[in-house]
């Protein structure tokens, strides 16, 4: 398949992609969203055209009793040369409405201030290609008020403490909301000045919380985002470690370079570290205000060379393949659609008609009613597709 692409940074080596001319891409998409649908190789026909020709033969009957006659997940590799911004997505009825809502006020699909793009969630997984950092969900109001201590910062003491102060028998959740909707909108200038005193602090620091802030204020001095490593959970994903980020996660990718598999979707609510809109009311209203930590995955092997991410989404599920010379085969069954993305090494497609090479960066859409196909080879590829078995 050809590949729309994205605008920051990417490796293209990572997928043998000859960059001669030194660009920087931030995405790859493959699947049938409309702002970066995938066409094929042979004849340059978008995978959406594909499956009006005969949908239940491509996505399966479960696929369409479920989600109708589209593919409803949406498969990436995703690469941070600089942090993405602080953002959260809405769930299934949060979208609806909002979708319906923009609609009636004739707001452009393309407009600078449009949160709601489609009428979709969007659950997502991020699996490192690389080591990968990644922000994701609320630490709880004692880790914040730990970190924020530690830096000496007089102006936290005065504006934020009292909001995560225990002896006032809040819900954690309120006291969350509480303490992150106030500092979202601290007036300017005492914003900046408690920005600068934790970042004084950061200077002599050389932990990982200290490295981001320090990191993001270079990049978006004064941005509500430069503290956010106080108040988010870091996580440093090795290859091969995954995160899940559900409806109302506050998140944010830092750096490195991964696959990402998530709904069909692009609705983002911001919350800083970016240029594009930053609707706070509208993010405040879908945000999951829990401080349970997510839980790192890494992929359980279901067969030999053969590891899945399962996450509970009904969209999408993520599979991995480590093929070398003590496994140089695996078996897998199409009980949906699915996109295979080899990242490294090379082999052989085979399947009942015949066989197709592919090596890194070669991707397939590989209908349902293909039934069953192998991977041979020395390659890690992954694997998107639908979890409708019974």
């Amino acid at each position: 398949m050809h590949y729309p692409w994205g605008t920051v940074d990417f490796i293209p080596d990572l997928l043998g992609i000859n960059n001669s001319g030194g660009e920087h891409y931030a995405e790859l998409w493959m699947g049938t969203h409309p702002r970066g649908e995938s066409v094929t190789l042979e004849d340059g026909r978008p995978v959406s055209d594909i499956i009006k020709s005969d949908p239940e033969s491509i996505l399966g009957k479960k696929t369409i009793d479920k989600f109708g006659g589209s593919l409803p997940f949406l498969f990436k590799v995703l690469s941070a040369g600089s942090p993405l911004s602080i953002q959260a997505h809405p769930n299934k009825k949060q979208a609806e409405e909002g979708y319906e809502r923009e609609n009636r006020a004739s707001i452009p699909l393309d407009a600078y201030n449009r949160n709601y793009r489609d009428n979709n969630h969007k659950p997502e997984i991020i699996c490192a290609l690389t080591p990968f950092t990644a922000m994701c969900g609320f630490r709880t109001p004692q880790e914040i008020d730990t970190l924020f201590t530690g830096t000496g910062s007089h102006l936290y003491r005065e504006f934020l403490y009292p909001l995560l102060n225990p002896s006032e028998e809040k819900a954690e959740a309120a006291m969350l909301k509480d303490f992150f909707s106030t500092y979202m909108v601290l007036e300017e200038e005492i914003k900046r000045d408690l920005i600068e005193e934790v970042l004084s602090w950061a200077i002599g620091e050389r932990n990982r919380e200290a490295e981001l802030v320090r990191k993001f204020a270079e990049l978006y001095p004064g941005d509500s985002g430069v503290l956010s490593p106080l108040f988010l959970n870091v996580f440093s994903l090795k290859k091969g470690e995954a995160l899940f980020q559900g409806p109302g996660e506050l998140h944010a990718y830092v750096e490195g370079t991964g696959i990402e598999l998530m709904a069909n979707s692009d609705n983002v609510l911001r919350g800083g570290m970016t240029p594009k809109n930053v609707d706070l009311d509208e993010l405040l209203n879908i945000l999951n205000f829990g401080a349970e930590k997510p839980t790192v995955i890494t992929g359980k092997e279901i067969k030999k060379c053969l590891f899945s991410y399962k996450t509970g989404a009904e969209e999408f599920l993520l599979e991995r393949t480590a093929l070398d010379g003590s496994c140089d085969s695996v078996e897998t069954k199409c009980d949906s659609a699915q996109i295979v993305l080899c990242v490294q090494g090379s082999g052989t497609l085979e399947y009942s008609r015949g066989s197709v090479e592919f090596a890194k960066g070669d991707s397939f859409f590989i209908p349902f009613a293909v039934n069953r196909y192998t991977l041979r080879g020395a390659a890690e590829c992954f694997i998107s597709s639908v979890p409708v078995a019974s």
